[in-house]
């Protein structure tokens, strides 16, 4: 619980307005969501050159769609390894949103 809260306020700090995200109640995963039309995939080769990734969301919809989500694992990072990665990945959000 305090990696997912810690995650989720960091989340609020660092990423833009239209991205979206669940609050999970019990689980691993935060599942975020771009605005309509993007693509996570896309994000991803900008996170990674900032050294950071996620699980692209297309790969959990069996029946299609879900382009525009992704899905972060809280439990395996230590509390500063989440801070510093949800910190980059905000600026990547950023930058592909431009």
């Amino acid at each position: 619980r305090r990696k997912r809260d810690l995650m989720l306020k960091v989340m609020e700090e660092q990423f833009p307005p239209p991205v979206s995200w669940t609050k999970p109640e019990g689980g691993l995963f935060i599942w975020a969501c771009l605005p309509e039309g993007t693509s996570a995939v896309e994000l991803l080769e900008i996170a990674i050159k900032k050294k950071v990734a996620f699980i692209p969301g297309l790969h959990f919809h069996a029946a299609g769609g879900g382009k525009n989500t992704f899905r972060l694992n809280f439990s395996n990072a230590t509390e500063e390894q989440i801070v510093e990665g949800i910190s980059r990945l905000g600026q990547a959000i950023e930058k592909f949103l431009i």
